[in-house]
């Protein structure tokens, strides 16, 4: 979704690198890039610091009431959650190997296949 408003350029003509591929982004403009990413690893570096080293897993949520009363189906909670984890980085993998193989990007390869069509 965020490429296709890129193309009918909803985020301006820059979102996108030139050549439109996502990935172009790490060569035309790495400043951006390692502002982002020091700006989430010391949101993440704090965020480690305030927790003690037994409570990490909790981020402070389980008071919502969202955690089932069962630790069997509490475990059970946290193997999917570990799968469905697992899977997003499998897809977000074959999407970088998908535009570095074609040398297209995404949104033209999945256009091209059918998948997708705008």
């Amino acid at each position: 979704i965020p490429e296709k408003c890129a193309y009918d350029g909803a985020f301006g003509d820059d979102f996108l690198a030139p050549t439109g591929r996502a990935l172009e982004a790490f060569n035309t403009d790495p400043i951006w890039l390692a502002l982002t990413l020091g700006v989430l690893s010391c949101l993440e570096t704090v965020r480690l610091i305030e927790t003690e080293p037994g409570s990490r897993t909790d981020a402070k949520i389980e008071s919502i009431g969202w955690r089932p009363k069962s630790e069997a189906e509490f475990v059970n909670y946290q193997v999917r959650e570990l799968q469905n984890g697992r899977l997003a980085m499998l897809a977000v993998a074959g999407e970088i190997v998908q535009e570095l193989v074609n040398e297209k990007p995404l949104l033209v390869n999945l256009q091209d296949s059918g998948f997708v069509s705008f």
